[in-house]
């Protein structure tokens, strides 16, 4: 897991960074929703990213309730 307060961790995978590409990904959508698995694919992609980050990218978005879930889509709470 990336630690926010470890200076040896890459703050490219921490969860904050993580949670503002998942942010992004729903901006770019049409709607306020983003399939949980077109996020972990389009992030694989760019960032290099595994699994656990992602899950903690989530995590993080959905403990400041910036996100909902239904199903397996993520929707964002936050309008623009």
């Amino acid at each position: 897991m990336a630690n926010l307060l470890s200076k040896n961790e890459n703050l490219q995978k921490s969860a904050p960074v993580i949670g503002a590409e998942i942010l992004k990904l729903i901006k770019e959508s049409d709607t306020n929703m983003l399939s949980i698995f077109d996020a972990a694919r389009s992030l694989r992609k760019t960032n290099k990213i595994g699994a656990k980050s992602l899950y903690y990218g989530i995590l993080f978005l959905y403990s400041l309730d910036i996100i909902e879930f239904d199903a397996p889509y993520i929707i964002s709470n936050v309008n623009d």
